[in-house]
């Protein structure tokens, strides 16, 4: 006897879980506690849970949210719903898979490349169903949607992009398209990068697209492929000069034409400017070829007549580069010639004329087979068109001569500016006429 009397005060005093008292709080113990447990339950026991006020309890500010959801709640835990809340619960574990294995920005993507598709579903969609709620699903704002919706209306087959000149300015014109792929399908550019070929047809006002643009149509045209994005390690800052004759670089290159016949070509090229101030080409690499090059820079851009100026000149750890011969011109020279060894005097290395051998070896190889008698004619050529025709990548539409003469070309930004407005004004006021 005493011992049923000790069972059934310690059944009296079970510790029940807080979500269990929770439930009988806010009244929804019979959607989420089966019948079998709550009968377990003493009366007295539950009775004491329904009273409870939430003002006791700490965090009693949350319970407004659930109060605020309890009809969807009970919604969702309805018997008769069991079925459909399985169903959705799958499709939203699906979604989220989906997601996960694609990724959120290349879902974004292909909502976006099929965005004509996507207004029809969501604009076909019944009266009661909320649409923002859908396009909150597919990733995309109520108000991105309603853009796109409006859009239509001005829906252009004349168009690249197949909208309204006028209603969508900044598009570029079919005559631009067909100038790309004329200029990018030309033998005379097929050594030029993109930037170069972009910038000589803005500078000729064939076109007014942004680089980026150009580069985009590119891609999409099937002109060129998309590169590869690469993480690269972040390189220690370079030097940059803020004048012309600043700062120069020396170095020497080689090449074997066609006859088996090894040629050096030996340059000096200026920071500011990138122009190729003075290059030799000879078939030995020694103190005396490397110093014809730099005697020629000199004389070239400095005059005996004007007053002594500084000059940095940045030059690899190579015997032709530090030797007695230049030591001695360095002594004597009329030019104060600071000479700095990359990596060893700056913590810099020499990467921008070894980025102009790529530009050049580039074009070599473009040219196929060369023969040492013509060799000489050919980087004569390639000099010119380097220095005096081809744009720099560095100075958009540009090249090393107009830059090194007029450096304050160098800000490219107003020029821009003005053919982008040039471009909007003439989208404006261009006149439709539908065949």
């Amino acid at each position: 006897m005493d011992f049923v009397r000790y069972f059934c005060r310690m059944n009296e005093y079970n510790r029940y879980h807080s979500t269990i008292k929770t439930s009988y709080a806010l009244g929804i113990e019979t959607q989420v506690l089966p019948d079998s447990f709550t009968k377990m339950i003493p009366r007295s026991t539950t009775q004491n849970w329904k009273e409870l006020h939430p003002e006791k309890f700490v965090g009693n500010e949350f319970a407004s949210q659930v109060e605020n959801d309890l009809e969807k709640v009970k919604l969702i835990l309805d018997e008769r719903l069991k079925k459909m809340t399985i169903a959705f619960y799958a499709f939203c574990r699906l979604y989220i898979t989906i997601l996960e294995f694609i990724g959120k920005k290349n879902f974004e993507k292909i909502i976006l490349q099929n965005r004509e598709s996507v207004i029809d579903l969501v604009s076909n969609l019944p009266v009661e169903f909320n649409r923002d709620l859908v396009c909150k699903f597919l990733l995309i704002t109520p108000h991105q949607f309603n853009i796109w919706k409006s859009n239509r209306l001005f829906r252009c087959s004349l168009s690249i992009i197949g909208y309204c000149n006028k209603r969508f300015p900044h598009q570029i014109s079919q005559k631009e398209m067909n100038t790309l792929k004329s200029l990018m399908s030309r033998k005379r550019f097929s050594s030029w990068s993109i930037t170069s070929v972009w910038g000589y047809a803005v500078k000729k006002n064939h076109i007014s697209m942004s680089k980026t643009s150009w580069y985009r149509y590119c891609v999409r045209l099937g002109v060129t492929s998309k590169r590869k994005s690469r993480r690269k390690q972040c390189k220690k800052g370079s030097v940059k000069a803020s004048r012309p004759n600043e700062i120069w670089h020396a170095d020497v290159t080689e090449f074997v034409t066609s006859d088996n016949v090894k040629f050096y070509v030996h340059s000096v090229l200026d920071n500011f400017s990138r122009k190729i101030i003075a290059y030799t080409v000879f078939r030995d690499k020694t103190a005396k070829t490397r110093l014809i090059s730099l005697k020629e820079a000199i004389l070239l851009q400095f005059s005996p007549i004007l007053s002594p100026k500084e000059l940095d000149l940045i030059v690899n750890g190579g015997s032709e580069n530090n030797n007695f011969r230049i030591r001695n011109f360095i002594r004597h020279c009329q030019v104060k010639i600071h000479k700095k060894i990359a990596l060893k005097d700056v913590h810099f290395s020499n990467s921008m004329i070894e980025g102009y051998f790529k530009t050049l070896k580039k074009f070599l190889r473009s040219q196929g087979e060369i023969h040492s008698h013509e060799f000489h004619k050919v980087i004569d050529y390639f000099v010119k068109d380097y220095n005096s025709v081809r744009p720099h990548y560095q100075h958009q539409m540009y090249t090393p001569d107009e830059i090194h003469l007029n450096p304050e070309l160098a800000n490219i930004k107003p020029t821009l500016e003005r053919i982008n407005k040039e471009r909007l004004e003439a989208n404006r006021t261009s006149c439709c006429k539908v065949a």
